[in-house]
């Protein structure tokens, strides 16, 4: 059964995260690479034992691709959760400020429909003339099913001259991601 690949424009909020990051060789696979699956598994065991004070009710984790150098062999993969601006999660995660921005995005049902759903995203960011503003990132849901991994797939983007497709008053913060 085939179906058309809707790929939608909002706003990724920006966030406070705790995150784990390792490095990933380019020509991964999603559900092929033992260094994603132990980055995950690391993070979702810090995770449950570390019980985070989640700063977002709708995003249940992120993942992105970090910019590389031209020629690398391997990219940084981070991995996150959105946390309140009060609580300082306990090693080995690390914090970062996610400035979040307008994202093109195409929904996954799991991760066999990733690549999918980023190669949607990538059609729609040329022929609407978007400029990429990031590499990479998954949004994943809260989901009901534990087996099921439901996420938006997509990039930052931008209108060519820097400015933001979704204009200037949907630029600031939600209460919520603070």
């Amino acid at each position: 059964m085939s179906f058309e690949r809707v790929v939608r424009l909002a706003l990724l909020p920006e966030m406070r995260l705790a995150y784990f990051e390792a490095e990933i060789p380019i020509d991964y696979i999603p559900d092929d690479s033992p260094e994603m699956g132990m980055l995950w598994e690391s993070f979702n065991a810090w995770r449950l034992k570390a019980r985070p004070a989640l700063g977002r009710i709708d995003i249940a984790a992120l993942a992105w691709q970090m910019e590389r150098e031209p020629g690398a062999t391997t990219f940084t993969c981070r991995v996150a959760v959105p946390i309140r601006s009060d609580y300082q999660p306990p090693a080995p995660a690390k914090t970062t400020f996610f400035a979040g921005g307008a994202f093109a995005f195409c929904y996954a049902d799991n991760i066999d429909e990733i690549a999918e759903a980023f190669a949607a995203v990538d059609h729609y960011v040329l022929e609407q003339r978007f400029v990429p503003a990031s590499s990479g990132i998954e949004a994943y849901k809260f989901h009901y099913n534990l087996d099921q991994h439901p996420c938006d797939c997509g990039v930052l983007v931008t209108h060519a001259d820097g400015s933001n497709p979704l204009g200037e008053a949907s630029a600031g913060p939600l209460p919520i991601a603070r």
